[in-house]
């Protein structure tokens, strides 16, 4: 059957039902099968529901009256017979290591997450993500059922500092802060740009879907509908074309600091969603290709949900990230 979209309505009587509980009431009669929590879980956080015409990726999402709810689904994929590539002879499911843990306590642990790989369960119940990665690498080291309690997500693309909690003990202190918005979060990110570009600056709008592509949406700046968004950026350096910027963005929407770059006319490298290129002439002979998105999540500060402690945890800069700034460097120096 291939990939479907259901359209379900809400009815009276469903008023304040949890997205994920009117899902596994509902979907089951539209695909004509029996469907498991965890596979409405991935559905969600998959990013294959919108409400009312907006993508919603929290399962506990309580409902509107009259809510108009799509959801996307891979009928091959989503069906519990499929195939399980990860599983077939010859093949090597990714595994974590303990240096990609950048911070560990009883109650949260920090990820380094490495670009291209999904923060939590996709569609696709075969292919890796940090959630599940994470999970088996901690049930290894310390046996039992270990627990991991997600509360932001990165990009599949984005690289860097990635939080969960251990214990469910702290998921409330966690949800207030991120709720109170007292997690500082930064970035940094190639980009386009001139020397016309101010040394810092604020971009303060509301941004919403403007555009589908496929499975994909398309975020952008929008005078209705919308949800407010606000990120303060500086420059940390300059090059011919091109600026390594820091971005610390005060709310979380989906795509924020990629549309909010793209928008001033900075797209960052390797981003052909929102107009970056991947490839970059630098003169004397100097070419910077970029595989990926280059927007790294640098740090992120906080006040420990349990002990109040003051936290501040860094991801060094990947190899491919490095690697663009050696370049860029060179290309400066020789010009």
């Amino acid at each position: 059957m291939g990939v479907q979209k259901y359209s379900l309505r809400l009815d009276a009587s469903q008023h304040g039902a949890r997205l994920d509980r009117f899902l596994g009431q509902a979907l089951p009669k539209s695909l004509g099968r029996e469907v498991s929590d965890g596979q409405v879980r991935k559905l969600i956080e998959g990013g294959t529901v919108s409400i009312n015409g907006h993508s919603e990726r929290t399962v506990s999402r309580a409902l509107p009256a009259g809510a108009r709810i799509e959801v996307v689904v891979d009928v091959a994929r989503f069906s519990k017979a499929g195939s399980k590539p990860d599983n077939l002879p010859g093949t090597k499911r990714p595994e974590w290591s303990a240096a990609q843990i950048l911070f560990e306590d009883e109650w949260l642990i920090v990820a380094d997450k490495p670009a291209g790989l999904p923060s939590q369960p996709t569609v696709d119940e075969s292919r890796a993500n940090v959630v599940g990665l994470l999970t088996a690498f901690l049930k290894k080291r310390d046996g039992g059922t270990p627990y991991v309690g997600q509360h932001h997500r990165l990009d599949r693309d984005t690289s860097g500092v990635l939080l969960f909690t251990k214990n469910p003990a702290a998921n409330a202190g966690m949800t207030a802060l991120f709720a109170s918005r007292g997690l500082q979060k930064t970035y940094q990110a190639l980009c386009l740009g001139g020397g016309s570009c101010p040394d810092a600056w604020e971009v303060e709008n509301f941004l919403g879907v403007v555009s589908r592509a496929g499975k994909a949406s398309k975020f952008g700046a929008v005078r209705s509908g919308g949800d407010p968004a606000h990120t303060s950026f500086r420059v940390l350096e300059r090059f011919p074309g091109v600026l390594l910027v820091e971005a610390q963005p005060h709310t979380g929407r989906t795509h924020q600091i990629r549309v909010h770059l793209a928008g001033g006319g900075l797209p960052i490298l390797g981003d052909l969603f929102y107009g970056g290129p991947a490839d970059k002439k630098l003169g004397s002979g100097f070419n910077l290709h970029c595989s990926r998105v280059m927007l790294h999540a640098a740090a992120l500060a906080f006040a420990h949900p349990v002990t109040q402690a003051p936290l501040t945890i860094r991801s060094p800069l990947p190899g491919d990230f490095g690697s663009g700034l050696k370049e860029l460097r060179s290309a400066a120096a020789s010009a």
